[in-house]
């Protein structure tokens, strides 16, 4: 049985390093603040995680900042994208 997973990559013009990753990620959740649902971190308290295939992936793609979003994560990026896009990476 074959089953279609949608998905939805954003592309950035920001070219980052593998080091800037995390602070990508990072510059991500601080500008959505206490907003950010769990999908965007994976982690559910303090100490606790969602143990389960991330939603929202930071990667880098061809030097670029990117997110990557698989099914549910798709639904969660589009209100917060543009806000995203005008982000600052320290």
């Amino acid at each position: 049985m074959e089953k279609n997973i949608r998905t939805l990559t954003v592309l950035y013009n920001t070219e980052i390093s593998n080091k800037e990753i995390s602070l990508f990620r990072g510059a991500v959740l601080k500008s959505l603040g206490d907003k950010a649902n769990v999908l965007y971190h994976n982690h559910t308290g303090e100490e606790t995680f969602r143990y389960s295939y991330p939603l929202i992936q930071y990667k880098r793609i061809n030097g670029k900042a990117a997110i990557t979003c698989v099914e549910e994560g798709a639904d969660i990026i589009a209100p917060v994208r543009d806000k995203i896009r005008t982000m600052r990476v320290d």
